[in-house]
């Protein structure tokens, strides 16, 4: 996933949009408010960023555009929106109309519209919401019928947000009754200032007057303000919903709140940590995606499926943070009061606008929910994941009875050196990246095969670090969670719980507290004396075993250390869990989809009934969410495991395994709470995994601890840090 080149830097670029967001707040040219791209309306501001070719930068410079990616527009957008800068002059036409004339438009209408956008001097309105439609946007009453050089344009459209400030309107209207309502619409452009163009102001819940009704009597529009071809607006509009809903808009609305909640916290306690934590876990995940739909779109690609799930999940994170900032502030909201007060009232009136707008969450979890049940994969550049497929496919199942033997696949893992990946070869490994071991674990989890590959790996991985031999055999990490074993004198002590593969393991990597104080790796043959170990399973049934070491002699050839801490450590662990979360996650879709689609309740496939589909959507874009997060995490890794980066992925994938395995089994009903149904075997481990490792509340906790006393502006550099070796722009 790398972004197109651009000629300017795109850190440089997001310090010169802070050098200009920093001069209009020192001068008091604005205050930071929430939903500011949809309420901030100031003119000359949008003047000053198109003084700056901040306006149509994605578009040719013939045009009046910047010609640069669309990478380079998220940089200066997320910028002016966490900021909660006044953007809403012109932000209609720069993110939606704009595009929409570029592809749509004829030679003459781009050349009179495109560099008047992008100069700041003309400015749009959407025309597309009716009364009677709520948010069907097909039903379209609005018509306009041909006339000699033109359209006379009649009907009204309402929840016009500035049609009172616009120059132009966007308008969808039918011209041709014939066919089926998709068919027979046309888009317009349109001048306000026509004749026959009445604006009616409706107030919102804060008061404000961005919303209007708008009624065309007999309008005329010229022939060549057609967008595209007559009867064919719903392909072309839908295709430009990807540019209304694929943007930081529909997650960064109240991201000033955010940020004083976040100076509010400093150093949070748990509880607030763990909330804190999980919020950023998601913001750095959300802009993951949205980054991924600029590169699509710099591709030529018209991302729905995606932006329909970054517009889904976004909304609803945008009112969470209402939410977190009530706990962490604890300030009555206050519609007249600067700050925190103030921010909240923005936030608490503004959210219910939030899942409406754009397309409602029903309407977006149709299109997802559509676009699920289509055949389609996850790409496989490198081809792992099909070897990987290939070799697993028919060897899942309930883990063996006996923790101490693994299934007959495992001697087939081995002989591919399946473990060994993710360890150099001049240390005795396979070789490849922590990313290709991701790609494996992910597998194992797919087909839901029980083998020890992400313990055997990790403890390589640990011990070819450490400078320390290899094990030829299965090996596993006692990672304690509570109280750490001791290394005093060369005998170690303690005791370690839920040890995955512990009876199964012929060597063990324990972190140990020594005599300083220090934490210490210690690898141990697990036939040494004083090694006792109890067998235990998880809900899957896999071995989770209880391993107690009384006084085990310890050689200083096996001691490394010592480790930052032990986080560090479980950093590794916790990728690959998620990895093997993102697996199963698959599967457990994968099984709902073909049983909803073949199922049939009162004479139809369960997928017909919207119920199911908006069950079916959140599981999708959870899955999808979780795997933006393992592949960030992976693409951190490059330099070594990244903790916050892996904490942020066990997080995700963790809440991710809880809403896809409590959809699947309402979807499949009583059939699905059997061992008869193989859905079991995706969903026991979800439940399973999403608590090991400390369990996602733990990493959660973690990360809000370690991110929330950086600040702010801290927390945003994290955000928006490299993640994949483009610059994403932090300077």
């Amino acid at each position: 996933m790398t972004a197109p080149a651009d000629d300017e830097d795109l850190g440089a670029l997001r310090v010169r949009v802070r050098a200009l967001i920093e001069e209009w707040l020192a001068r008091g040219r604005f205050t930071p408010q929430c939903d500011a791209w949809l309420r901030g309306h100031d003119p000359a501001f949008s003047e000053a960023l198109a003084a700056n070719g901040w306006i149509g930068m994605t578009w040719p410079p013939e045009l009046g555009g910047g010609g640069r990616s669309n990478a380079s527009r998220l940089v200066v957008t997320e910028e002016l929106l966490r900021a909660g800068a006044p953007v809403a002059a012109h932000w209609i036409g720069d993110r939606q109309i704009g595009p929409a004339i570029l592809r749509h438009g004829s030679a003459a209408l781009r050349r009179a519209y495109l560099p008047r956008i992008a100069r700041g001097e003309v400015t749009f309105c959407l025309g597309m919401s009716e009364t009677e439609s709520g948010s069907d946007l097909a039903s379209v009453r609005t018509v306009a019928e041909p006339v000699e050089g033109g359209w006379r344009l009649r009907g009204s459209k309402i929840w016009t947000s500035h049609a009172h400030r616009s120059t132009h309107a966007y308008v969808l209207a039918r011209t041709d009754s014939s066919g089926s309502k998709h068919e027979g619409l046309t888009e317009f452009i349109v001048d306000l200032a026509a004749d026959g163009v009445e604006v009616r102001p409706i107030h919102d819940l804060r008061g404000d007057h961005h919303f209007n009704e708008v009624t065309f009597d007999g309008v005329f529009v010229p022939d060549d303000h057609v967008l595209g071809t007559p009867g064919d607006g719903w392909k072309q509009v839908t295709d430009q919903l990807a540019f209304e809903r694929g943007g930081m808009e529909r997650v960064l609305s109240t991201y000033p709140l955010l940020a004083a909640t976040v100076a509010a916290a400093g150093r949070p306690t748990p509880e607030v940590a763990a909330r804190i934590g999980e919020t950023l876990a998601r913001l750095a995940t959300l802009r993951r995606l949205a980054w991924r739909i600029a590169v699509a779109m710099d591709a030529g690609e018209a991302p729905i499926r995606q932006a329909a799930m970054l517009k889904d999940l976004g909304t609803v994170f945008e009112g969470d943070v209402n939410e977190l900032a009530r706990a962490v502030l604890q300030v009555e909201p206050d519609p007249s009061a600067p700050g925190q007060a103030g921010l909240l009232a923005q936030g608490v009136l503004a959210a219910p606008g939030f899942t409406i707008r754009g397309g409602s969450t029903e309407v977006l979890r149709t299109i997802i929910a559509r676009a699920a049940t289509e055949p389609g994969r996850p790409d496989d550049p490198s081809g792992l994941r099909s070897v990987a497929d290939d070799v697993l496919d028919g060897h899942g199942g309930d883990p063996p009875g006996e923790p101490a033997v693994p299934p007959p696949i495992w001697s087939t893992v081995t002989e591919l050196g399946w473990p060994g990946v993710g360890t150099p070869e001049e240390d005795g490994g396979s070789g490849g990246e922590l990313g290709d071991l991701a790609v494996l674990v992910e597998a194992c989890g797919r087909h839901t095969v029980a083998v020890p590959l992400a313990e055997t790996a990790w403890a390589r991985i640990l011990l070819a670090k450490a400078g320390r031999p290899l094990t030829e055999d299965i090996a596993t990490v006692a990672l304690p969670h509570g109280e750490v074993p001791t290394l005093d004198g060369g005998s170690l002590s303690g005791t370690v719980p839920r040890v995955p593969w512990g009876c199964a393991a012929r060597r063990l990597v324990v972190p140990a507290r020594d005599a300083t104080g220090a934490v210490v790796l210690v690898a141990v043959a697990a036939e040494a004396p004083g090694v006792v170990r109890e067998p235990g399973t998880n809900l899957a049934g896999e071995p989770r075993d209880l391993v107690r070491f009384e006084g085990v002699p310890v050689g200083g050839a096996d001691v490394a250390g010592p480790v930052p801490d032990l986080h560090d450590l479980a950093a590794t662990g916790a990728l690959l869990r998620a990895a093997a979360i993102v697996g199963a996650l698959e599967t457990a879709v994968a099984r709902t989809i073909a049983h909803i689609t073949v199922r049939e309740q009162f004479g139809r496939p369960l997928i017909a009934f919207q119920a199911v589909g908006g069950i079916l959507a959140r599981m999708d874009s959870h899955l999808t969410l979780a795997r933006t997060a393992v592949e960030a995490a992976v693409a951190a890794s490059r330099e070594g495991t990244d903790v916050d980066r892996a904490g942020a992925a066990f997080v995700i994938a963790g809440m991710a395994a809880t809403e896809v395995a409590r959809g699947a089994h309402q979807l499949h009903g009583a059939i699905g709470v059997t061992r008869e149904h193989p859905l079991h075997l995706a969903t026991r481990r979800l439940w399973s995994w999403r608590d090991e490792l400390g369990g996602d509340r733990h990493w959660a906790r973690l990360l809000g601890e370690r991110l929330a006393p950086l600040g702010p502006d801290g927390v945003w550099n994290w955000v928006t840090q490299d993640l994949d070796g483009a610059d994403h722009g932090t300077p």
